[in-house]
C-alpha cells in the first residue's frame, strides 16, 4: 500500500514539473518574438529621420543656387549703361535732338531733325566740313512743319521741356515768334534765351521756335567734331 502511495506521488510530481516547463514556454515565446518587431520599428523610424533632412537640404541647395545665380543679372544691366559720355562716338553730322514734357508721366518724346548747319569733324589728320542750308524759322510750311502739342496746366504760361542728344550741346540759343508771324521774314523774335547748361527749356502754346545747339570747336580734340546746326519747329 505504501509502495502503490510512492508511485503515485512520483507520478503526480512529474506531471506537476512538465506542466510548469510548458507553461513557462509559452510565456516566454511571445517576448522572443516582440523583439525583433521593436527593432525594425526603431530602425524604420531612423532612416525617416535621415532621409527627411536630406531632402530638405537639397531643396535649400536648390534654392540657394538659383538665387545666387540670379543676382549678377542687374549688375550686367547696370554695367550697360557706363558708356554714357560717348566717348567713342565720331558724329559726322548733327544729332538729332529729343523734347520731354518734364512735368508729364508719359514717357513720350519730340524728335527735331537740324535744317540750316555747318559741321565738321577730323579722320586723323584729315577734317571734313559739311553746309546745309534750309528754310528760314518764319518760312516753314505750317501743313509741314514739326508740331508740338504744348499741354495745359493750371493756366501755366509755359511748359518747361527736358532736351536729350547722344551728345548734348555745350550751348543753346532758343528764338521764340507768334505764330501769327509765319510769312513775315522781318518779324522780329518775342524774346531769345541762351542756355550754356542742360536746362529745361521752356516753351509755350501757338509759337515758331528755332533752336540753335553748338558744339563748341574748343572741344575738338575731346570730341573730333564740332559744329552749330538749327532745329526749327512750331507749338500748338
Amino acid at each position: 500500500m505504501k509502495k502503490g502511495y510512492n508511485v503515485f506521488a512520483a507520478i503526480l510530481l512529474l506531471s506537476l514539473s512538465l506542466t510548469t516547463a510548458c507553461s513557462g514556454r509559452a510565456v516566454s515565446q511571445p517576448a522572443e518574438s516582440s523583439e525583433p518587431e521593436s527593432s525594425n520599428l526603431s530602425s524604420s523610424a531612423d532612416e525617416t529621420e535621415t532621409e527627411a533632412p536630406s531632402e530638405a537640404g537639397s531643396d535649400a541647395e536648390t534654392e540657394a543656387s538659383s538665387e545666387a545665380g540670379s543676382e549678377p543679372a542687374p549688375a550686367a544691366s547696370a554695367a550697360a549703361g557706363t558708356d554714357a559720355p560717348h566717348a567713342d562716338v565720331l558724329l559726322t553730322g548733327p544729332p538729332e535732338i529729343s523734347l520731354s514734357d518734364s512735368l508729364s508721366s508719359a514717357n513720350t518724346s519730340f524728335t527735331l531733325r537740324s535744317g540750316n548747319s555747318e559741321w565738321s569733324w577730323a579722320d586723323g589728320d584729315e577734317i571734313t566740313t559739311s553746309i546745309a542750308c534750309g528754310s528760314a524759322p518764319l518760312d516753314m510750311n505750317p501743313e509741314q512743319a514739326a508740331k508740338l502739342e504744348v499741354p495745359d496746366y493750371n493756366r501755366l504760361d509755359s511748359v518747361p521741356y527736358l532736351l536729350a542728344c547722344v551728345i548734348l550741346p555745350d550751348r543753346i540759343l532758343l528764338r521764340e515768334w507768334d505764330i501769327q508771324d509765319l510769312g513775315s521774314t522781318d518779324a522780329e523774335p518775342l524774346s531769345e534765351t541762351e542756355y550754356s547748361e542742360v536746362l529745361p527749356i521752356e516753351l509755350k502754346k501757338d509759337r515758331v521756335y528755332e533752336l540753335v545747339a553748338a558744339w563748341e570747336e574748343e572741344r575738338k580734340e575731346e570730341r573730333s567734331f564740332w559744329g552749330e546746326a538749327s532745329y526749327q519747329f512750331l507749338t500748338e
